[in-house]
């Protein structure tokens, strides 16, 4: 029984032997007969933060592991043939939204087939104001293997895709105009009225709180809104504007006036909903200057006054007068 094993065993070798012996001497178009697919597996970790338009970049590492299939694979996985082979994995950006820039640093690896620890690529994205806040991005990416002949068996190419999905930030910011400037010369009965036209360049609906600040003088007052919303740049509605009023009144005290104010207004850009999210505070300086002759406060009374006893001197006069010429 023990000679009949060995006999077995050494014609098994002495096939083997002739076998591979075969393929050395073959053509080169019959070699790596047995295919083994290699599946490539590509992972990354979710993402905990949002990327934010025009704010630097988002890099996600990429994991890439390789594994053979396919029936011959256990034959491929031992063979002395490949021993010490290294599989090529590219990997490629194949499309992204249009308002994303995505890039694979380290895009060829080179992964020996024996390989247990995931190599590493990187891929960056950056993203512009056109990408909507809070919404999900995809970015598909392809790992394509570099088919590796060998005398028996071949490691083909094979491609998989993956869609790698990001989250967008919120970018808030705003662009102001004062449409009659900032400066205006008024009497003091008069009323400074400044038009300021806004706009959201924001990815998001932003809420913009206004503050008038800077008032030195008691006697001045100012008046504007407290706030005012504007839908997204983006999407449905975008290129949201509004136009508000600041309307200055100046002292108006008996006496001649020659008085000059200096005031700010901040705008502070939030997102609607979330105050924690916010922009950068623009101030705005605006200067009122008051120059003219006032009759004072409550002059209405005694100028009724003056009027009654001009109507009652009047009357009186020609009164009189037409008495005398009779």
């Amino acid at each position: 029984m023990n000679e009949n094993f060995r006999r077995v065993k050494s014609g098994i070798i002495l096939g083997v032997l002739l076998t591979s012996l075969f393929f050395v001497f073959a053509p080169t178009s019959s070699a790596g007969i047995l295919r083994a697919p290699p599946l490539i597996i590509v992972q990354y970790p979710p993402q905990e933060k949002n990327i934010i338009p025009n704010s630097g970049v988002l890099d996600i590492v990429l994991e890439t592991t390789i594994a053979l299939t396919g029936p011959w694979r256990s034959f491929v996985e031992r063979s002395p043939l490949l021993y010490g082979s290294t599989l090529q994995i590219r990997i490629n950006v194949e499309s992204s939204p249009d308002w994303c820039d995505a890039s694979i640093a380290n895009p060829t690896l080179s992964i020996p087939l024996d390989a247990t620890e995931p190599f590493q690529s990187r891929l960056t994205l950056t993203v512009t104001e056109q990408a909507p806040a809070f919404q999900q991005g995809t970015v598909k990416i392809s790992a394509t293997s570099v088919a590796l002949p060998g005398l028996l068996f071949t490691i083909t190419e094979e491609r998989y895709d993956y869609d790698i999905s990001f989250e967008i930030g919120y970018w808030p910011v705003i662009s102001y105009s004062p449409e009659k400037g900032n400066y205006m010369k008024i009497g003091p009965m008069d009323t400074a009225d400044f038009p300021i036209k806004l706009e959201n360049l924001g990815n998001g609906v932003t809420y913009v709180q206004i503050e008038p600040v800077g008032l030195t003088g008691d006697d001045w007052s100012v008046s504007s809104p407290s706030s005012v919303t504007l839908s997204s740049s983006v999407g449905e509605g975008a290129g949201s504007e509004s136009t508000i009023h600041l309307v200055v009144k100046p002292p108006y005290g008996f006496g001649f006036h020659r008085e000059r104010q200096d005031f700010q207004l901040k705008l502070t850009p939030y997102y609607l909903g979330n105050p924690e999210l916010r922009g950068i505070t623009e101030t705005m300086t605006f200067t009122v200057e008051n120059v003219g002759l006032s009759p004072g406060y409550g002059f209405e009374i005694p100028l009724i006054i003056i009027i009654i006893v001009i109507i009652a001197f009047i009357v009186y006069f020609f009164r009189y007068k037409w008495k005398w010429k009779k």
